[in-house]
């Protein structure tokens, strides 16, 4: 097992510098830079100035060659020096500690609500493929799916507008309590639910259908186990491995934030943050933004393995033979 875990952590590696290296192209083919800002009433106070922001680039190799000034970027990186803002001087590293808590404070519970409810409106719809019920529960998600998040977002800001509903922030001014904060995230966590309970629930059927159809599925009919037992029993834990899958892919995801639901709810999380630095070229914390998500990629992929070693013994005994 140790040694197993060992290799995946090796194979990470790979992962974190694929996606630093080609963000730090990106970033340095971008057009613009940030001493273009001088002057820009969106810098705020303590900004960098001029001769700062140049300092910065020519300590993270921004202006070396592409290959010299990534290894000398990445140097950094690895002693935990991220930089300082460009548009307010505090440091990368304080910034995506404010914001990454408010993104899982939406993402999280998004995750969790949309694997509630899309495993029973999978196994609803596998047990009858083609019925009454599979057909309505097939058109309901498709539609959830097909409808913009912007659009469901300011829908939701105009219906909760004389409702009492808190349509901005995570908290009321001088304000506390949990239940403050509960009724802020009702409205975000909704608009990021939505999407995510059509594609998993989809994505269970599927996997129902094709389960239900092999042969030691047959075999425990024939044994004259019930429908129930058949679907809960055998169908259910072997489908439930390709969920596993999503999960590891969708991980990342939860480090990178919602911009269009932050920016409408007015959050303070990782996707407005990393908005904000595109747009105003804040090439410090853009960069860290792109390497936390590098970063979860690797842990997703991670706990996606071991969550497979839980769920499946074979996957294990493959492991301990490579």
């Amino acid at each position: 097992m140790r040694t197993l875990l060992l290799q995946r952590l090796l194979g990470t590696i790979p992962t974190f510098l694929g996606i630093t290296f080609i963000a730090f192209a990106l970033v340095r083919a971008a057009p613009g830079h940030a001493l273009a800002l001088e002057g820009d009433g969106g810098l705020r106070q303590g900004a960098a100035t001029a001769a700062e922001r140049r300092e910065y680039r020519r300590l993270m190799g921004l202006d070396d060659p592409f290959l010299p000034g990534y290894a000398r970027w990445l140097t950094h990186v690895v002693r935990g020096d991220l930089g300082d803002s460009f548009r307010d001087g505090r440091p990368v590293r304080v910034l995506l500690a404010e914001a990454l808590p408010v993104t899982l404070l939406l993402s999280l519970p998004a995750l969790l609500l949309g694997y509630l409810l899309a495993i029973p409106i999978g196994l609803i719809s596998a047990a009858r493929p083609g019925g009454l019920l599979d057909r309505f529960l097939s058109s309901a998600v498709f539609l959830l799916y097909s409808l913009p998040v912007q659009w469901v977002a300011l829908l939701l800001v105009v219906a909760a507008s004389g409702s009492g509903l808190p349509i901005q922030g995570l908290r009321t001014e001088g304000v506390s309590a949990a239940s403050d904060l509960f009724a802020h995230l009702v409205l975000p966590i909704a608009c990021l639910t939505y999407g995510s309970l059509a594609v998993l629930s989809r994505h269970l059927r599927s996997s129902m259908l094709e389960v239900m159809g092999q042969d030691y599925v047959r075999t425990a009919r024939a044994k004259g186990l019930s429908e129930t037992a058949v679907v809960l029993r055998h169908a259910l834990p072997n489908s439930l491995l390709s969920m596993i899958t999503l999960f590891g892919l969708t991980f990342p995801a939860l480090a990178s934030g919602a911009v269009i639901v932050e920016r409408v709810f007015g959050l303070p999380g990782m996707g407005k943050l990393t908005f904000d630095a595109v747009l105003g070229r804040d090439m410090p914390v853009l960069m860290g933004a792109i390497t936390l998500a590098g970063l979860m990629t690797m842990l997703g992929l991670l706990v996606s393995d071991l969550l497979y070693l839980a769920a499946d013994p074979r996957v294990s005994l493959r492991g301990r033979r490579t």
